[in-house]
C-alpha cells in the first residue's frame, strides 16, 4: 500500500511509478535529488552553469530512458551519473579547472581504504609536473604550490605577467592531457567522494 503523502514514498516506489510513465513520481525524484546532485557537481567544478547543465542532462536522460534503465538504488545511480559527467567534462577539457584543486578534492575526500589510490593520483600528478619544460614547471609550481600571484611570479623571475599567464595555461593544458584519462578512471573507482 502506498503512503498518501508523496513525500513519504521510498525511492524504489517512485522509480517503479516513473517507469510506468508517472510524471508526478518523476517530478518528486527531481525535487528530492536536484539540489544534492547540483551541489555535488558544483563542489568539484565551481561552475554554476556547467553544474546545472550536468544535473539537467542526467534528469532528462533518466526520464527518456525510464522504461529500460535498471535502477536498483536511485541514490547511487544518480550520484554515479554525476561523477561520470563531471569528470567527463574535466577530461574532455570543456571546463577550465585547477587540476591541483581537483586532485586535492579527490585525495582529501576518501578514507584509509583508498590510500593506495591516493598515492597513485599524487604520484601521477608529480610525475606529470616533472615532465613540463623547466621554465613552465617553475612557474606552475610557484603559482599552484606556493600560491604566488602572477605579478609576484613575474617580479621574482623578471618576466612579464603575460608570459606567466601563458606558461600556466600551457602547464594546465599539458597536465590535463596527460592526466585526464587517469583521473577519470580513478574517480570512477573511488567510492564515497561525494556525500550522499
Amino acid at each position: 500500500m502506498k503512503p498518501d503523502n508523496l513525500e513519504l514514498w521510498p525511492d524504489s516506489l517512485l522509480v517503479s511509478d516513473m517507469q510506468s510513465n508517472d510524471r508526478t513520481a518523476f517530478e518528486k525524484i527531481y525535487s528530492r535529488y536536484w539540489s544534492k546532485l547540483y551541489l555535488s557537481a558544483y563542489h568539484i567544478l565551481r561552475n554554476k552553469e556547467a553544474s546545472e547543465d550536468i544535473v539537467q542532462e542526467i534528469f532528462v536522460s533518466l526520464w527518456l530512458k525510464r522504461e529500460y534503465t535498471l535502477v536498483d538504488n536511485l541514490n547511487n545511480y544518480l550520484f554515479t551519473a554525476v561523477r561520470f559527467q563531471v569528470f567527463k567534462a574535466i577530461r574532455d577539457g570543456k571546463l577550465r579547472t585547477d587540476l591541483l584543486h581537483d586532485t586535492d578534492l579527490l585525495v582529501s575526500a576518501h578514507n584509509a581504504e583508498n590510500a593506495f589510490a591516493e598515492k597513485e593520483i599524487t604520484q601521477r600528478l608529480d610525475e606529470s609536473i616533472e615532465q613540463l619544460p623547466q621554465k613552465c614547471k617553475e612557474i606552475f609550481i610557484l603559482s599552484r604550490k606556493e600560491h604566488l600571484s602572477v605579478k609576484e611570479i613575474a617580479a621574482r623571475l623578471n618576466i612579464s605577467p603575460k608570459t606567466v599567464e601563458n606558461q600556466i595555461t600551457i602547464a594546465l593544458r599539458r597536465l590535463r592531457t596527460d592526466m585526464g584519462e587517469f583521473l577519470f578512471w580513478a574517480v570512477l573507482l573511488l567510492s564515497g567522494i561525494w556525500g550522499k
